[in-house]
Parts: C-alpha cells; structure tokens; sequence
C-alpha cells in the first residue's frame, strides 16, 4: 500500500512541479517586482528531492527531515555518502544562489587568495606566451611573479613541465654554515684521512704529506685588483658528456659545464676567467695530459697573471650509481676534488713528473673541501689522491675538479655550478675565513 500511495503522490508532485514553472514563467514574463524566481526554483527542487527520496530510496525514510538540517547528521552523511550527485546539486545550487545574491565587491570571497593580485600587461604576456617570458624575463623576476601563482602551473597541459623546471627551483646560496668543525678536528691527520679523503692503492698519503694543520693556514685568496684573467678553466678530457647530451653539442658536455662556471664566476663574482675549450682526447685520452700541456704553457706564457688554474672533468661511476643531491628543490650534481702525488708505492717518488707545488694544491684542495662540507653538506665527495701529476704543477693553486659522472643529467650537472662558484668564491676571497 505504501508504494502505491507512494507512486501517486510522485505523479502528483511531478505535475505540481510543471505548473510552478508556468506560475514561475508567467511571473518572469510580466514582471512582478521584487518577486525572486530563483528561490521559487529552489523551493521547489526541494521538495520535489524530498518525495523522490521517499518515493525511490524509502530505506531512508526514516530519515524524515533531519536529512535538512543545518548541522550535518549521522543519517545525511549517510544518504550523502550513498547519493553523492544530490550532495554536489545542493551545493552549485547555494553557489549560484550566492553569487547571484552577493555583491560583486563580496565575491572576492569564493576566489583562491592568489588570483586576487593585480597582474601586469607583462606578466599576463608571461602567462599566455612562454617563449615571450624565455626572451625577455630574467630568472628572478619570473619567480617573483610566480612565486605564489603555482595553480597557474599544477593543471593542464603545454609548456607546464617545460618552464617549472626553469624558473621554481632558483638557486638559494647557503647565507651560514650548516656544520661546524671543530678545529682540532680539522687538524687531527686521522680524523681528516677518515672524513675527507680517499686515496689509491698504487699511492700513499702519511702524514709527512697530508698536514691538515699547514693546510689551514695557506692563504686561498687572489687579486682580484690585478689585471686579469685571474682564473683558467680548460678541460685535459673535452669530450667527457652525460647521461642525456646530446651528440654534437658541446654545450652539453663537460665544456658547457665549464662555460656556465665561467659565467658564474664572471658575472656573479666578478673575476676575469679564461676558459679554455681546446680537445686533447678525440681519438684517445691516455695522452691528453701530454697534448694538453704545451697549450697550457703557451697560454700562462701569454697571461702570466693568471693565480688560478682549474681542470674540470667528470667521474666515470658504475651505472648503477647516480652523484646527486637536493639542494633548496634542485637536484644537484656532487663533485670530487682530486690530487696527484707524484708518488707511486712500487717506484716511490716519480722524478721525471716532480710537482714543486703540490703542498699549495692539497691545501687549496683541502680548504675547498672544508668551506663546501660547512655551506653545501653532501656535496663534496671525499678528495681523491692518486699516484701521478696530473698537470698540477703549473700553479700552487690548481683545482682538478670531477663534477658529476656519466650517470647525471646536464641540469644536475650545471645546477651544480651555482654552489660550486659560491664555494670558490668564499675560498678566493677569504670570506669563508671571516665567518
């Protein structure tokens, strides 16, 4: 009997239902003031919701009108929670209702605190028009535009992945040390040998060699008064890539790495570079030190002044292993510093490649290695000591640097530059011995 009547009460309510839009239209249509039509379709939808529920799902009838109250009940999370497509009506309903019935200056309300701000005719340039950002926006000022705007870049399709890696993960320089040393650590040749170096069985490094104490006392800084070029930069092994270069573009070989190094050291800190890009390692690279050091002679011949030299390589690890670290959201390259000895434990010294100037590379090596551990924790790995020369000799102060290995990407690698400059840069200047 309930069904029945249950049936007849739905084709009844259906029928008052057309009727109320023809009272509803009739209203619209001759205008009676003050009258809001609107709510006459709420009221109605209302109730016509209310005996389909009945009517359909009677095992919530006994509901009855707690189902609308205000506060939320046990019973609505159920009925909700079974009938969600009523839930989501209700609320577009009370949406447009409010929109409809708030002013518009109160609308600012229902819009996500960010799109609230004010954009520029440039900065909506940036948003419709990536290329026109490429060209003409500088990294920072694109993240400070962005910097709150991340919706802009989470949803859809198109230049989203392209552009997030150029611009969001902006590098952040360490402002104070993370770890802190203590001196006698620093100077104590076990504690040193443990922590920061690694060195070759066909050598060996006692402690006639390796005095961390002298170390710290050799002045790293360079004048940067003086005429220049203060730093050369070259690579003994040009044609060392990574996992993603691609054939052909130097740009993407441990040549570009030593371009943007360059970069960053000239225009960031203000030294005068000579970057050097001649290949000794084409058809083999088990002569590249030999063919790479009469240019290396010739060009200190023709700038005498130069205080700094710095071979950058990158390291040749298993396939499995991949140098990176999270520095500030970016995923960075780690690097080595790496030493020659002139000393193999078969033959002892190796006379025929005398280094006059080790003693001024292992502490310049050694410092470096230091100011990086305190600023950048993880980045540098332990300095390695092998056997031979290396072409160190030319200047006391001379960085072999292996940056990265064959398993990391070009963007790891050239993110890495950034705090590796900055380390230099504390280490050429003396600030990180003012800290």
């Amino acid at each position: 009997m309930r069904g029945s009547k249950n049936g007849k009460i739905t084709v009844i309510m259906v029928m008052l239902f057309f009727v109320f839009l023809g009272i509803a239209a009739w209203i619209e249509n001759v205008g009676v003031q003050n009258y809001n039509v609107e709510t006459l379709w709420q009221i109605t939808e209302t109730e016509l919701k209310t005996e389909l529920l009945y009517d359909i799902f009677p095992c919530f009838g006994y509901a009855g009108e707690e189902m609308w109250k205000v506060e939320t009940s046990a019973d609505e999370e159920v009925f909700v929670g079974e009938i969600p497509l009523y839930e989501y009506s209700k609320e577009k309903m009370q949406l447009a209702y409010t929109m409809e019935n708030t002013p518009f200056e109160l609308n600012y309300s229902l819009v996500p605190e960010e799109r609230l701000e004010t954009k520029t005719e440039e900065e909506m340039g940036v948003l419709e028009n990536p290329e026109f950002y490429k060209e003409m926006m500088t990294e920072n000022h694109h993240a400070a535009i962005f910097a709150k705007k991340t919706d802009f870049f989470t949803c859809g399709s198109g230049f989203v992945s392209e552009i997030t890696t150029f611009w969001i993960t902006e590098f952040v320089k360490a402002s104070e040390k993370t770890v802190e040393y203590e001196y006698g650590k620093l100077t104590d040749y076990e504690f040193v040998m443990e922590n920061f170096y690694t060195v070759d069985a066909c050598t060996a490094a006692g402690p006639d060699v390796i005095r961390p104490e002298e170390f710290l006392q050799y002045d790293t800084t360079i004048d940067k008064t003086a005429p220049g070029p203060h730093i050369l930069i070259y690579h003994t092994h040009s044609q060392e890539a990574f996992a993603d270069s691609v054939p052909g573009d130097k740009s993407t070989t441990i040549v570009g790495a030593g371009a943007k190094l360059s970069e960053l050291l000239r225009e960031e800190y203000g030294y005068e570079v000579y970057h050097h890009t001649g290949e000794y390692d084409l058809n083999t690279r088990d002569d590249a030190y030999a063919k790479s050091a009469p240019a290396i002679e010739e060009i200190l011949e023709q700038y005498p002044q130069i205080q700094v030299i710095i071979d950058i390589h990158r390291d040749g690890v298993a396939e499995s292993r991949h140098l990176v670290m999270d520095w500030e959201g970016k995923r960075v390259a780690q690097f080595m510093f790496f030493n020659g000895l002139s000393y193999l434990n078969t033959k002892g010294n190796i006379d025929y490649l005398p280094n006059p100037n080790l003693y001024g590379n292992l502490a310049l090596s050694y410092q470096t290695t230091v100011v990086a551990n305190e600023y950048y924790p993880g980045l540098a790995r332990r300095t390695y000591l092998n056997g031979y020369r290396y072409n160190m000799h030319y200047r006391e102060k001379t960085l072999l640097i292996e940056l990265g290995a064959q398993t990391n990407t070009v963007d790891e690698i050239m993110n890495a530059c950034e705090p590796l400059a900055h380390i230099l840069d504390m280490v050429f200047s003396g600030k990180e011995k003012e800290d």
